[in-house]
């Protein structure tokens, strides 16, 4: 019977470019995204919560706005994780072509 011992990875100072880099991308667009993903469920809630909320009282013993407030916050959530991975997915396969396999 063997043992196997398991390790750290050993890293590269090369990993500091790349960490360099990816943090002036995120320094550049970092207010943009944090706008917009703060935007978009306040836009949701004063349309829906206020609008809406005079005429539903209450959902399930709920106020409707604490109700609506919940379901946003998740799928805002959702929404803000699978963009920010899918439109860097997209960008390296359409505009970079980083994955085309070339002859």
């Amino acid at each position: 019977m063997s043992t196997q011992v398991i390790s750290m990875p050993q890293l590269s100072l090369r990993a500091l470019a790349v960490w360099r880099r990816n943090f002036l991308v995120w320094k550049k667009l970092a207010i943009p995204s944090l706008l917009g993903n703060l935007a978009d469920p306040m836009i949701y809630l004063f349309g829906l919560g206020y609008g809406l909320g005079g005429l539903l009282p209450q959902v399930g013993g709920v106020s409707y706005i604490a109700f609506l407030a919940a379901g946003t916050v998740c799928a805002s959530t959702m929404n803000a994780a699978s963009f920010e991975a899918l439109y860097s997915a997209f960008s390296r396969m359409h505009v970079q072509r980083t994955w085309e396999r070339r002859s």
